[in-house]
């Protein structure tokens, strides 16, 4: 393996969010299958190479390399500067503005009267990444108006944040693009409405408009006052500006390190926390009676307390079930705990011990289903049932040939060394944040089953996935790669000391372990009941949660 074919697959994990599954596993087992010393863990050569470029990755701005997904299809030729006004990057179609902007006796800086200009402009201010667009008093070589934007960027929460500049024009030859659908939502626009806002957008008059859609200028008219309203502005040039501010928001996301609270459940999360003996705070949610069964949900890997399926209240009443979700250590809002998740067994007994649970049952879905099973191995009595859904249980290495999707390459990774794998996963992890409605959406559409895919698409699931995936990663990647290294690597545990009753449902669309795989595993175990349900996939937690606590 040489360094251009492993910057690569960091490349393709990074910058290319829309199609990281495929080329994920595509390269890393091209990658292990070369070389066998990726299984042999005295042999780092090429974990030396790796280590040097994530390095390199994590000491720049890794975001900066995601931008040709979104920008290269953006209405504006982009480029983004440091806070020194140094050029750090430029989309595909500013190539030409690019150079215009450049000075002519020095190539490395701005034009001195375009730079004194932005060093005169009101900078953003913490917390306000949502500034509107400034309008320059220059223009480009085709005469369109420059426009600037600072956005601040915390990545390291115990550093100052970095401001950016990024300067902004219309690309006359992206007209015909589509409004952003988050805009087009809020305002509620019909189809010609969103006509003519393009129309004004790209510099055409009512008359130019009404003329290319084949109506009257009056009709033209009667649109914009419709847009005024429902915009409440009052002029062309207002307008635009609003949406011009509007669509160069959707940058934001890629600077934010902290992606924010959720959609669904920010009026209302029902946080709670308790306070450890040593200190350490967890913070988790309640579902159902208070004096209803208890339920301990493990959740997947990346999930977090919010990781209830739609319609929980009715399923939570009719089985008289206390769902107790808590965040672990760096996922959600607890904060992560050093070391973690060694000694989270033992602070999760104290946080049952601080609820006065007499009884109760514990639920782990994909990832967390390995924290459950390591949990229930040493529970006391008071567990008296074991419910994994769609699990990963790697209980010796053989195990991890069952292991499909990313996991596969991923546990050869962890047996060579587990500090590589956790920054590869942390890579990752932050290629999904990533505008993440769009590529999340798109992964998660591409691994359900058959049979949730309706039930997903019209009982608002996808949108919970999202907003439990953005809550999840939004205090620290270090908690979630750690889990995932954890959950990946064998426990080495006699699992006939589990005591308790044990259900295990599994979907046959599954996508992360083989059933097969899993029915092996399972001779491990003690007695338990294996249910299989034709059509469904990993995310069978949410989709029979009614059943499956029953």
């Amino acid at each position: 393996m040489n360094n251009s074919r492993f910057s690569s697959l960091i490349y393709r994990i990074i910058g290319k969010p829309e199609r990281w599954h495929d080329d994920y596993i595509d390269m890393m087992h091209q990658i292990l299958d070369e070389t066998e010393s990726f299984d042999d863990p005295y042999n780092f050569s090429e974990l030396a190479v790796g280590d040097q470029i994530i390095s390199q990755l994590k000491a720049s701005n890794e975001a900066l390399a995601a931008f040709n997904t979104l920008l290269d299809k953006s209405r504006f030729k982009m480029i983004i500067l440091d806070d020194q006004l140094q050029p750090i990057y430029h989309n595909r179609n500013a190539e030409e503005l690019f150079e215009y902007v450049l000075s002519p006796s020095d190539r490395k800086q701005l034009r001195p009267g375009l730079a004194r200009q932005i060093q005169e402009m009101p900078r953003a201010k913490q917390n306000n990444k949502k500034n509107t667009l400034q309008a320059l008093d220059f223009f480009d070589q085709n005469g369109e108006q420059i426009y600037l934007r600072t956005i601040q960027s915390q990545v390291d929460q115990q550093a100052a944040p970095n401001d950016f500049i990024i300067l902004m024009a219309l690309d006359q030859s992206h007209e015909h693009n589509e409004l952003n659908t988050d805009l087009i939502a809020k305002y509620e626009l019909t189809e010609k409405e969103q006509m003519v806002l393009r129309g004004l957008i790209h510099g055409k008059s009512i008359k130019e408009i009404a003329a290319e859609s084949f109506v009257s200028d009056n009709t033209v008219k009667t649109h914009l006052k419709s847009i005024f309203r429902k915009t409440d502005t009052n002029s062309q040039t207002a307008v635009v500006g609003m949406i011009l501010t509007h669509e160069s928001q959707i940058l934001d996301s890629y600077f934010e390190s902290d992606i924010g609270g959720t959609g669904i459940f920010e009026s209302n999360t029902r946080d709670r926390s308790v306070t450890l003996a040593d200190g350490h705070v967890v913070t988790y949610c309640e579902y159902g009676p208070a004096d209803g069964r208890p339920l301990l949900v493990f959740h997947s890997g990346y999930g977090c307390r919010l990781s209830v399926p739609m319609g929980h209240e009715e399923a939570c009443q009719r089985h008289h079930r206390r769902v107790i979700i808590p965040d672990r250590p760096g996922v959600g809002r607890t904060p992560y705990i050093k070391g973690h998740p060694q000694g989270w067994n033992a602070r999760l007994r104290e946080f049952t011990d601080v609820l006065g649970l007499k009884e109760y049952d514990i639920l782990g879905s994909i990832l967390g289903a390995q924290m459950a099973v390591d949990y229930a191995v040493n529970a006391d009595d008071r567990l008296n049932k074991v419910i994994l859904c769609a699990p990963i249980v790697v209980n010796q290495w053989a195990h991890t040939k069952h292991l499909t999707g990313i996991l596969n390459p991923s546990a050869r990774l962890v047996r060579a060394s587990k500090r590589f794998a956790r920054e590869i996963y942390e890579l990752w992890l932050k290629s999904i944040t990533l505008n993440l409605s769009t590529h999340y959406r798109s992964m998660l559409e591409s691994s359900i089953g058959s049979a949730e895919l309706e039930q997903f698409r019209t009982d608002g699931t996808f949108d919970l996935l999202i907003d439990v995936f953005r809550e999840g990663s939004s205090q620290s990647l270090e908690g979630i790669s750690r889990e995932m290294v954890h959950c990946i690597s064998p426990m080495k545990h006699d699992l006939q000391k589990i005591n308790a009753e044990l259900d295990v449902w599994i979907g046959s669309e599954d996508k992360r372990m083989t059933l097969d795989g899993l029915q092996e595993i399972l001779k491990d175990f003690p007695a338990h009941n294996l249910h299989v349900r034709e059509g469904y996939s990993e995310h069978i937690y949410y989709a029979l949660f009614d059943e499956i606590i029953a």
